[in-house]
């Protein structure tokens, strides 16, 4: 406040120079001055950035609920890192991190319709996990930790008519697929603009609320650490199925008994009904949109896996180098060694946590797909992931780049040595034959028969006789007869006879 009023006093001086010290402006006079000519938000806007003023000072004349009919007219998605340290669920004593919670959240009736918790980060793979969720009955996903319930429990179950995410994960190429195989309406928020998702934003605040004062390894204020002397990560206590378990009984609590506070009740909605989210999803479904439409689980997770083109050729159908093979492909002979009018190209959806598996749609648009499982060709890439098999493409591939740039360099050496020999064995020869060239080609077959007699001599295991070593023929007594078979060595000559001619 005093370097404004030093201000102000300095352009009172420079506009009346002779004025004298007791008549500047005082403290009080200035804060006058101001609440009577400058109106308090319109300083505020002035002051701070137009995002900041729009998401935090800007007047609020609506609600979320008056644009939105009824049940699954518009859900909400957003993910978070929960505030919370986990353990291995093999070993205790292991702390593996904090993990992450995707909500997809029914804006109509604030019913939690979907979620994921894992170790996943944010990404379009998990935000599609959670979708799929979402989609789908719970019954089997809350049997799978212990939980029974019913659908009427959880009656969150269909595809809703839009979704509103963040300019995040769902800002993709590949989050297409639910306008063009759900036909979902998808919008994203306003950059800096949490608040266009007010619904799903403040509910994580609100769900951890709920379990931090009860479970250890919380994660602290920045200065927790200095302040209490220990790490919060040491106090780490539950494994992820523990906590997904725990999360279920929230959401089950939030769904079936949470009342909303302040509600925007429409017109026509009864007195009576009260402002519970299970409450208000069965009376939108029996007075305003009716049931959902339904889909297939595992066909809504294929549909939400992202989508990229592969090859097909003799050896399998290629996804980012890997080889793959079903048995439908084969019975079709895509992968017979002749010339046919096979697919070239194909959309592939994969899963980029498991290399296993691959699925493709032989019509394009249609419901049907073909699981196409990895071939012996790629066996080496089982059980990875399409990163950890990409890095190892990666080292292959510098290795055999390595291994060329050494045969390139050694087989310098190999050429000088062929080219010695060659140079050598050129000098040997007379620069006139001593024969004529009929003559020479006639002897080729006595030369062959004389160069192999000598080469038996040479490589023969066994030594030579007396005989042989002083010269003479030793006495040989001839016991065959006419009758009996021939046991010669066999002689190849006649074998190449007519091709020496």
């Amino acid at each position: 406040m005093s370097v404004v009023l030093n201000k102000a006093n300095g352009l009172l001086r420079s506009r009346y120079p002779d004025i004298t010290p007791g008549r500047l402006a005082t403290r009080g006079q200035l804060q006058y001055f101001y609440s009577k000519n400058y109106r308090k938000h319109e300083a505020e806007k002035r002051r701070m950035p137009a995002r900041a003023y729009d998401k935090d000072i800007k007047p609020l004349i609506s609600t979320a609920a008056t644009n939105n009919f009824g049940p699954g007219a518009r859900y909400e998605i957003d993910a978070t890192i929960v505030d919370l340290y986990l353990v291995s669920d093999e070993d205790p004593e292991k702390i593996v991190g904090r993990p992450v919670l995707y909500l997809v959240k029914d804006v109509f009736s604030r019913m939690i319709a979907g979620m994921y918790i894992g170790f996943e980060t944010p990404s379009w793979v998990t935000a599609g996990m959670a979708l799929a969720n979402a989609f789908c009955s719970k019954v089997e996903y809350c049997a799978r930790y212990g939980i029974e319930i019913t659908d009427s429990d959880w009656p969150a179950v269909g595809i809703p008519a839009s979704i509103l995410a963040d300019r995040g994960e769902l800002l993709s190429r590949q989050a297409d697929t639910l306008v063009n195989r759900f036909g979902i309406q998808l919008s994203n928020t306003r950059a800096y603009r949490g608040d266009d998702k007010g619904i799903c934003e403040r509910h994580f605040n609100t769900i951890q609320a709920e379990f931090k004062p009860y479970v250890g390894g919380v994660v602290e204020p920045v200065n927790g650490k200095k302040r209490t002397g220990k790490r919060y990560e040491l106090d780490a206590e539950l494994g992820l199925s523990a906590f997904t378990e725990m999360m279920i009984h929230l959401v089950l609590r939030h769904n079936t008994s949470h009342v909303v506070k302040d509600y925007d009740f429409a017109p026509d909605m009864p007195n009576d009904l009260a402002a519970v989210p299970i409450a208000l999803w069965n009376w939108g479904v029996s007075n305003r949109t009716g049931k959902l439409r339904t889909c297939d689980e595992r066909l809504a997770r294929i549909n939400l896996l992202p989508n990229e083109t592969a090859t097909i050729s003799e050896v399998g159908i290629k996804l980012r180098g890997i080889n793959y093979t079903c048995q439908e492909a084969l019975k079709a002979g895509w992968f017979d060694r002749i010339k046919q009018n096979r697919p070239t190209k194909i959309e592939a959806a994969f899963d980029p946590r498991n290399t296993n598996e691959i699925f493709i749609r032989p019509v394009a648009g249609d419901d049907e797909y073909w699981v196409c499982d990895l071939s012996d060709r790629s066996r080496s890439y089982r059980g990875m992931t399409f990163v950890e098999a990409a890095q190892k493409q990666y080292e292959r591939k510098r290795a055999q780049a390595s291994a060329k740039q050494r045969a390139d360099y050694s087989s310098i050496d190999t050429l000088d040595a062929i080219d010695h020999i060659v140079q050598r064995e050129r000098a040997k020869k007379p620069s006139k034959p001593s024969l004529p060239a009929s003559r020479r080609l006639m002897g080729i077959r006595d030369n062959r028969r004389d160069e192999l007699a000598a080469e038996r001599q040479r490589t023969s295991l066994s030594k030579p006789d007396s005989a042989s070593s002083t010269g003479h023929k030793a006495l040989v007594i001839d016991i065959k007869t006419r009758s009996e078979p021939c046991l010669d060595y066999p002689d190849l000559d006649s074998f190449l006879e007519d091709g020496d001619d």
